[in-house]
């Protein structure tokens, strides 16, 4: 399958969409951090130290740790058994300040991560603050998720048998980007690949389509009506777990108007919330997940993707 999308206006409009989501979500997202400046983020009971460098003024969504990176970022580090991404080929796709990558980097895996062109110095900088001295095990490379001919080079780099792993956090900020995205992660993808993304964003109120107007509501929706196209889809974490994602009850109707996420998490108990803050592994059509993986509800796929 190919992308009707141009790379070039995809990634304009991801960019755009996610300055607004930003502003829409930072009274949620805020907390008590700074956007500005180097912080220290503890794994594994403070065994683990990952340091970043945040400068949203220079590098906008690109230079600030989203809540979903350390969700991610966590889950690769305590919940995956010890050691099983040393030595792997990894690669983050919408990278931004490189937590995951730099988690990575501290567990000994071998790291590529991806971005925009002009976030890659930023990256380059937080990976190099978490790499040993000398070390070859990272690199940053730009990729727009629409350009077939990276995507290629990207795969190439790998091997044949894809990456070990792939990551992506909160980095779908359009229902435009949705099928790049797919189709960046199938293309680096092989039967050993875990693909793992967390957070989708709540698109801004104002932009919410409400009683079928036009196209699906929420970028959550229109993920779950897409992947199957290209991969079997788990769930496989919901961190802090699912009472604490989302909005609260009142204003999950509003926020996640009837749809397929609504509709699946009511299915299993969850909420759509849930659901757009979780911690999902997609795998290529008829590969299982490892058995130390245990999946609250699977999406099986609707067909193979080309390559």
């Amino acid at each position: 399958m190919s992308s009707t999308v141009c790379a070039s206006a995809s990634a304009s409009a991801s960019a755009s969409a996610a300055a607004r989501a930003a502003e829409e979500a930072g009274e949620e997202e805020e907390d008590d951090r700074t956007f500005s400046g180097e912080k220290e983020w503890f794994f594994r009971k403070r065994a683990l130290v990952v340091r970043t460098f945040e400068d949203f003024l220079e590098a906008a969504i690109g230079g600030v740790i989203t809540r979903a990176s350390e969700d991610l970022a966590r889950w690769v580090s305590e919940d995956c058994p010890e050691n099983h991404w040393q030595g792997r080929h990894c690669i983050e796709l919408g990278s931004g300040c490189g937590l995951v990558s730099s988690t990575l980097l501290k567990l000994r895996a071998s790291v590529v991560a991806t971005d925009l062109e002009q976030l890659l110095p930023h990256l380059k900088w937080n990976l190099g603050l978490n790499a040993d001295k000398d070390s070859e095990r990272n690199s940053v490379e730009a990729l727009e998720w629409g350009d077939e001919s990276a995507r290629k080079a990207l795969r190439q780099k790998v091997g044949e048998a894809g990456a070990a792993g792939v990551f992506a956090a909160n980095c779908v900020y359009s229902h435009e980007a949705v099928t790049p995205f797919l189709e960046a992660v199938h293309s680096i993808s092989g039967s050993e690949t875990l693909a793992l993304m967390c957070g989708i964003p709540v698109p801004p109120a104002s932009k919410v389509k409400q009683d079928g107007e036009g196209d699906t509501a929420c970028f959550i929706d229109s993920f779950l009506a897409t992947v199957p196209e290209y991969f079997d889809c788990h769930l496989v974490a919901v961190p802090g777990g699912a009472e604490k994602s989302g909005r609260a009850d009142k204003e999950a109707s509003a926020v996640y108007p009837d749809g397929i996420a609504s509709s699946l998490a009511q299915a299993h108990g969850l909420t759509a919330g849930a659901l757009a803050d979780g911690i999902w592994l997609l795998k290529l059509p008829g590969n299982a997940p490892p058995s130390w993986i245990k999946p609250l509800l699977t999406l099986q796929a609707r067909g193979v993707a080309d390559s």
